[in-house]
Parts: C-alpha cells; structure tokens; sequence
C-alpha cells in the first residue's frame, strides 16, 4: 500500500502496544495489517456494512451463544448476480490468524451468500447483497477477533473483501469510565479510558489478561494495556498511560445524499446525467468538518436514511459526486491529495486521489457514492495539510470500547471475555 501522511486514524491494523504520542497532537502513522486485508477494488465492491443488528451505526460485535446477529451488506457494480462464498477466521489480540475451523466454528467455516437482488428502477445498475450470521450452517463456539474473507464462489485464495469482527462472552461483568488528561502540547483534554473487573472466575491470574480500547469504530488503531493494577484487589484495573490518552477525534466532513435537493453542503445536483451527480461546496483544510451532523461512528447509513424510497437497499441511486478541498492559503502542495471515507471503508485507492484546479485553486475529483448519509475526511502526503486541519474545531462526541482479553493457555489464543462502551457527549 502507498505510504500516506494520514490525517485521521482510519487504515491499517496497529500493534497492541502502547503508542507514544508525545506533545504532538495528531495520531500516529499506522501499520500494514498482519490478520486481515481491507483493500478492495472500490470499482467493483461498494457500500460495505458489517454491524450488529438493525443499528448501522453499530459495532460489529457477536455476544456468544446469544444477541443479535451480524448484518452484512455490500453492493456488487454489476446487474447480475450470483452467489458468492463467504469464509471465517480467528484470529489473536493481534490479528494474527491462529486455530483451525474445527477449533473455533461449531458446524462449518464456510457458507454461500445467496441472497441478493439487482437494483430496481435505478440509473446505475448494482445487485445488493445480505447475509446475516449465526444461521443454520454458521456458529462459533470460542470468542475472540474474527474475520470474514467474501469470494467468488470457492475461490477461498482470491477474495473480493475481509471485514473484521467479534465474538464476545461477556462473562464478566465491567465497569468502565473516562478521564479528562491534558497533555503537553495539545489544545484540548485526552480521554484516558479505565476500567475494573473482577478476573476469579476465569483465572487467578491477572496478568493473564490485556485490556484494549478503542475510539469510534476505529478498530485500526486499538491502543492496549497488559499491565493490570493490582491496588484493586480482589478486583484487577486496566488503564492507558496519560501519554497514550486519546486526543479529541478529528472532526469528520459530513455528506448527505438522501434527496438530491441543493443546499447545506451541495452546492449543485442533477437527476438528469447517468448517474445522477452533485457537486459539493468546497471544503477548507483550516475549517474541518461539516456543522451539526448526526453522529454515524464512521459509518455509512443507508437503510435508516433514504426515506425518498422504499427498501432503499436495492432502490438507492449511486450519485457521481465531485467532492473539493482547498488547502491553506488556496496553494497546491507537494504530492497527493485524496478523499476518504465511510464509503470507502476508510481506505485508500488511486481513484480516490483528487486533481489540481489551477484556475479555482482547490483540489477536486469525483467518486461514486450510494445515496445515503456519510463520513468523510481527506488525506495527503504534504504535512501542511495535517497541521491546518489539526487547528479546527475536534470531535467531542465520540464512542469509546473496552475489549478485555484472557490468554487462554488451553485454547492456544486469546478468548473475548468483555466488550463495554460508553458514549461521551
């Protein structure tokens, strides 16, 4: 993957390690994911969702034996489909992938995605895809990460996409809350998550178990502990040095193409091209963020959005939507620029890259994007760009998660015992 100064914390899988951020106060560069791919031909797969329940806002997180189950949803630019493969996987803490199906799966490791639909009625034919889990063929009988790998059919070598997930017990119960820190160098107060549970009825251990905790639905850049406190007891504490207390969450750029009607943030549209298009007024790198947006956790929200159409699932047009950013002081700088977002799971690829417009002195480009409501951010390699972003207004509304693992010695892998979140307002 090409190498990016990344302005919010959006790529790659990072190491469970404490991260030293130090005084300055932007996140740090992530890694290359060791479990688990994300990258996926945007031109052909679009509009991943992984959630649980009917809450497309929601974490992808499976209580064990119990709760709701999974969602997955994507879209397929083709108007034809056929069934797809659909593969699990365990992995450790770390994302390594460990254990063989018969560990971990109760009946089989792989099913057939069949249920899908081609769009009805729209400019830009699509098929829409389902699939939702524990079902008849799926189950799990260990907690711990996972990972699902989607194929064409049989071709387990040759994926189309792998979303990360969990599976939970919630053996235990946990109480968590969150500190304000101020740390040296940055303008606003860190959250320092902590948490306290009791470890007896699964180890007398303590050192047995790691904490990780996670800021919106960005599991990307988890930040873990493996040093319980143990002036608690019989209780044992988790907590992040002051260090690696999370700064305030960048504040995202917010995309509504729910009506197609201009004003907000869309400067133009037009329901008369193939696709339909909009033009979105221009953002400023030293004025982050969109105004008073609903808090979507980084995620795209479709379903619960488009109320111009019914099952906008399969209804929902894809709008050809040219995004603008204009960089300090109207300048170009050195290198690339390119827009990411909820729509692209957060990740990079060339098409995303934006152009250089000499004559209105911002940056623009276009990008197929399904009607609904959407996060988005930009990226480039130029730090300029990332310190005047850094001096807008954060993101104070955020989620935090705890995620509490036991080093299960029997199991040869870490077992999810807890998973808790707490929303900040």
């Amino acid at each position: 993957m090409k190498s990016y100064l990344w302005l919010i914390l959006v790529v790659g899988i990072a190491s469970c390690a404490g991260v030293d951020e130090g005084a300055v106060d932007r996140p740090p560069r992530p890694v290359e994911p060791e479990g688990f791919l994300q990258t996926v031909d945007d031109s052909i797969v679009k509009t991943i969702q992984l959630h649980a329940g009917e809450s497309e806002t929601a974490l992808p997180v499976l209580q064990l034996g119990r709760g709701l189950p999974l969602r997955l949803s994507f879209d397929l630019m083709e108007d034809r489909g056929q069934p797809l493969s659909i593969y699990f996987y365990h992995a450790d803490r770390e994302w390594k992938r460990d254990l063989t199906p018969g560990e971990f799966m109760d009946i089989f490791h792989r099913d057939e995605i069949r249920d899908y639909q081609p769009s009805f009625g729209t400019v830009t034919p699509y098929t829409h895809f389902e699939y939702a889990f524990p079902n008849s063929s799926i189950d799990f009988k260990l907690s711990g990460n996972y990972y699902l790998r989607v194929t064409e059919q049989g071709m387990e070598d040759e994926p189309l996409f792998e979303r990360p997930f969990f599976v939970a017990e919630q053996s235990i119960p946990v109480e968590m809350r969150l500190d304000n820190v101020m740390i040296p160098g940055r303008r606003a107060s860190s959250v320092q998550p902590f948490i306290r549970f009791n470890p007896e009825s699964i180890s007398s251990n303590s050192f047995d178990f790691t904490a990780c905790f996670q800021q919106n639905s960005l599991i990307e850049l988890v930040k873990c502990s493996d040093r319980p406190a143990l002036d608690v007891a019989p209780d044992v504490a988790f907590y992040l040095d002051p260090s690696d207390a999370f700064a305030p969450a960048a504040s995202m750029y917010f995309l509504d193409l729910t009506n197609m009607r201009p004003g907000g943030t869309l400067e133009r549209t037009s329901q008369s091209t193939v696709p339909w298009s909009v033009t979105m007024a221009p953002d400023l790198a030293t004025l982050p963020g969109s105004g008073l947006s609903p808090f979507l956790n980084g995620r795209s929200v479709v379903r619960s959005s488009v109320r111009t159409v019914v099952e906008p699932d399969f209804r929902a047009e894809y709008v050809q939507t040219r995004f603008r950013f204009v960089p300090p002081n109207g300048r170009p700088v050195a290198g690339r620029v390119a827009v990411i977002g909820s729509f692209s799971n957060w990740q990079y690829s060339p098409d995303l890259e934006l152009s250089w417009n000499s004559e209105e002195n911002w940056f623009e480009g276009d990008v197929l994007v399904k009607q609904g409501h959407h996060e988005y951010s930009f990226i480039a390699d130029d730090p300029s760009i990332s310190r005047a972003m850094s001096l807008g207004l954060p993101q104070y509304r955020s989620m935090y998660t705890s995620f509490i693992y036991y080093d299960d010695i029997r199991r040869q892998t870490d077992r999810l015992v807890a998973v808790q979140g707490t929303i900040v307002e």
